[in-house]
């Protein structure tokens, strides 16, 4: 298994990857700076009607979005996921000139996988250029990274990036109802993926080269120090410092406030029912002193007329609660396990108000999909690859998600 070497080591701060010669122009990517506000700016604003329908929802207007003041608070956010190793964002530039965005965030370091997201100018969007812009990104990933897994969530509907996905190798593994809210709608996402082992030999970029997409690989032009001087000066301009200073100031005397805030859902200590034969079965929260009793990953254990049927835990970071299944292969137990599954799904969409809750299920554990169905969940797809079992080795896991008839009056925020 490769070591994940770079999300913690120098690699993963300055970073400038190319050029790539396509199509006569010269594309590279490099970590982002707070100098690329402008040139960004522009063409976010210019774009507007082609990226705002597929990009995520905010109560912010599409010009709040956009001021020099979210985008440094934006770039400080960041800065500290990328320190920690949990993002990485790249500029792109097309013949020397900023043209877009690459980014690999959030990066899971525990199973060595990352989510993929691409944005170019809509005058540089041909040529190949998007594609040898991810191409890169995904080399430096797989390479030197050592991640194993790159996704692409795409809006139904969103042609471009679906065959953009096409293009950088990946595969359809499931349809995701109700993933994510875009455009101010919550809207169902095709998850595209593709892993290190299917990567071809020698990197996308060789290949595209060798297929005739991208013409060779250039040698980047050295500065002279009196122009890397004239050029940081004129960085250091543009990027406001006076402002950078004030924002920089308010984010940071903020942090400690943001960090005391609890993300735990308000989950019960318990739930009770009935099962169809009449026996109660319960769901009680397994309490311990080294975690906050709202914490974000809560415990039930499950019972059925006072016999134990195993676990349920249920993690609320992220942009979906998780659940993870521990339940009795016992086939007589499957309807009491089911209607406690079944207690806690009702729970979170009725009082919580969750549109959609998923279950990552080891195609190993065979007795678990009866009591998934059983319970409501619907099966989405198979992930390649996207957890690490006890022997070190990357295994694939069945995606389930409990998706409600009506979704809730907070599912698509304005």
């Amino acid at each position: 298994m490769p070591q994940l070497a770079a999300v913690t080591g120098s690699a993963h701060r300055r970073i400038e990857l190319g050029p790539v010669l396509v199509a006569g122009h010269r594309v590279t990517l490099r970590t982002t700076r707070l100098s690329d506000f402008h040139p960004w700016h522009a063409i976010r604003l210019r774009d507007r009607e082609l990226i705002e329908p597929f990009w995520t929802t905010s109560a912010l207007s599409w010009t709040q979005r956009h001021s020099r003041a979210w985008w440094i608070r934006e770039y400080l956010r960041q800065r500290r996921a990328h320190a920690a190793g949990r993002a990485l964002r790249l500029s792109v530039f097309v013949d020397g000139d900023f043209a877009g965005q690459c980014t690999l965030s959030p990066i899971d370091r525990r199973n060595h996988a990352a989510e993929l997201g691409i944005w170019l100018d809509s005058e540089r969007a041909r040529h190949g250029l998007g594609t040898v812009a991810g191409a890169l990104a995904t080399d430096y990933a797989f390479g030197t990274l050592g991640l194993h897994r790159i996704t692409a969530p795409v809006c139904v509907g969103n042609r471009p990036a679906r065959q953009a996905s096409i293009r950088g190798g990946m595969s359809l593994e499931a349809t995701m109802i109700r993933a994510m809210s875009v455009g101010g709608q919550v809207r169902d996402h095709e998850l595209w993926a593709v892993t290190a082992d299917k990567a071809p030999t020698g990197g996308y970029v060789t290949a595209l080269i060798a297929s005739g997409v991208a013409t060779e690989r250039v040698s980047a032009v050295r500065a002279s120090p009196r122009e890397r001087l004239t050029t940081g000066w004129r960085t250091v301009r543009m990027a406001a410092p006076g402002t950078v200073l004030v924002v920089s100031a308010r984010y940071y005397l903020g942090t400690p406030l943001r960090r005391g805030v609890r993300t735990g859902m308000p989950l019960p200590d318990a739930l009770y029912t009935h099962d169809t034969g009449n026996h109660p079965v319960s769901l009680r929260k397994h309490q311990s002193r080294l975690h906050s009793r709202r914490g974000p990953r809560v415990r039930y254990e499950v019972t059925a007329a006072g016999q134990p049927l195993g676990n349920l835990i249920l993690d609320t970071v992220g942009e979906h609660p998780r659940l993870t299944l521990e339940l009795t292969p016992d086939p007589a137990q499957t309807k009491s396990a089911a209607t406690g599954l079944a207690l806690l799904l009702d729970y979170a969409h009725d009082e919580l108000h969750l549109d959609r809750i998923e279950a990552r299920l080891d195609p190993d554990a065979t007795h678990l999909p009866a009591i998934a169905e059983a319970a409501g969940l619907r099966r989405e797809g198979v992930l390649t690859g996207a957890r690490i079992g006890p022997d070190g080795r990357f295994h694939n896991v069945e995606l389930w998600a409990a998706i409600p008839e009506k979704p809730s009056r907070t599912s698509a925020p304005g």
